[in-house]
């Protein structure tokens, strides 16, 4: 039998962490946890770029990917040349901008994408010690938050059939110890839990051969069990993160854009409409062979289905974008609250962020907007024009509001 290619490099630390650092404040993946899009403190944005702009900085290729918040630095990713070939991963201190280091690699895989996009597209990860990049080319570099190269896997060596030529976009998840990641593709289709430390392959399944760019979920059941989620337009998956088995199933096909969502003991799977699972309820959660594992419907409703952007949603309110409208609702029943125009916010692909009452949304134009969820209404209290697009979702943290746009990073506080 033939030997399968595979590409990866490994770096052993001599020195192991003696304790984990708190990470409660940090931006640690996109929509924060990984969830909800949801902020621990507030964020500020003036009615002007400059108004409340701390810093800018120049990046050294496109990206609409978003950034993630990782112990007082900003981690972003780029890619450069003519087909995107180069791929870098940069870090930025929060405060000033000033960039604290920076690594660059070429891609494995195939690199090329739309013109719209890039292969710097998936949000990083971290669990505050490590940080995960991933690349349309299916280039996944692990580093420490010094910097230093921990390990690297060229899962488009190993797969060359795993892509497409608009781009691939799906974000990598932590679970515990384990980087979770959600390649789907006509050509070929895998999702795969890799070890955090190693970068060895823990598990992998084969998922539909259909084109998806939706991200990987973790959710918590009633129980306190976690469970990966996977979307298509076939089914929805939820999988143990450790081993990859699958734990329940339902044979619906949903969205392959914007990605599910989880907040106050629900799930929430976008497609045609929005579906939402009860998590936490009486038969939410079970591991034995004679009782169904599979979350029960709490509700669903066409009101909520966004187009790119996915849902978010923080304590008792679900927000979906669709295209210049925001709607807020009731998030344990889905009844719909508002809607609302967003001023000069056109055609968009970045997911909204939540701080407090406030929801803070970018159009790929660069046009931004914060509204207030004022219960039964919402107003437009800031909006904003920068000099250039925004694809990925921003991140807060510390009272910093962080936009990546194509070949800029702003920071509004």
């Amino acid at each position: 039998m033939a030997t399968k290619r595979i590409l990866t490099i490994l770096l052993t630390s001599t020195v192991l962490c003696s304790s984990i650092r708190a990470v409660g404040d940090d931006w640690l993946a996109f929509r924060g946890d990984g969830s909800g899009g949801v902020a621990v403190g507030p964020a500020k944005l003036d009615n002007s770029e400059s108004g409340n702009l701390a810093w800018r900085a120049s990046m050294p290729g496109k990206s609409v990917a978003g950034p993630i918040i990782v112990d007082g630095q900003v981690i972003t990713t780029s890619s450069a040349g003519p087909d995107g070939e180069k791929i870098f991963v940069t870090s930025l201190d929060l405060k000033s901008g000033t960039t604290m280091w920076e690594q660059s690699f070429d891609a494995t895989g195939r690199p090329f994408c739309h013109e719209s996009s890039a292969n710097a597209a998936p949000t990083p990860a971290s669990d505050g010690n490590r940080i995960v990049a991933f690349f349309s080319s299916n280039d996944l570099v692990c580093l420490n938050t010094q910097g230093e190269l921990q390990w690297y896997r060229g899962l488009g060596f190993e797969s060359p059939k795993a892509g497409n030529d608009v781009g691939m976009a799906s974000s990598p998840i932590i679970a515990g110890d384990v980087v979770v990641v959600q390649v789907e593709s006509k050509g070929e289709s895998f999702a795969m839990g890799i070890d955090l430390q190693t970068g060895v392959t823990r598990w992998r399944i084969d998922r539909p051969k259909s084109s998806n760019w939706s991200s990987p979920l973790l959710i918590t059941r009633g129980d306190g069990s976690q469970e990966v989620v996977l979307q298509s337009s076939e089914s929805v998956l939820a999988v143990h993160p450790g081993t990859g088995a699958t734990s329940w199933t339902i044979d619906e096909g949903r969205a392959t854009i914007p990605s599910p969502t989880s907040s106050g003991g629900l799930l929430m799977l976008p497609g045609d409409d929005l579906l939402v699972l009860d998590l936490v309820g009486s038969d939410a959660a079970s591991t034995s062979d004679d009782k169904d594992n599979t979350p029960a419907e709490a509700w669903r409703s066409g009101k909520f289905s966004p187009r790119n952007a996915s849902v978010v949603a923080n304590e008792d309110r679900v927000y979906a974008l669709k295209g210049s409208v925001l709607v807020g609702g009731t998030l344990g029943d889905g009844e719909m609250r508002w809607q609302e125009r967003l001023g000069s916010i056109g055609s968009g692909w970045a997911t909204p962020v939540i701080a407090g009452k406030r929801i803070y949304a970018f159009d790929q134009a660069g046009n931004g907007v914060v509204v207030e969820d004022q219960g039964d209404t919402a107003e437009v209290v800031s909006e904003v024009t920068l000099d250039d697009g925004v694809l990925g979702s921003p991140a807060i943290a510390d009272g910093r509001l962080i936009i990546r746009a194509k070949e800029t990073v702003y920071c509004f506080e």
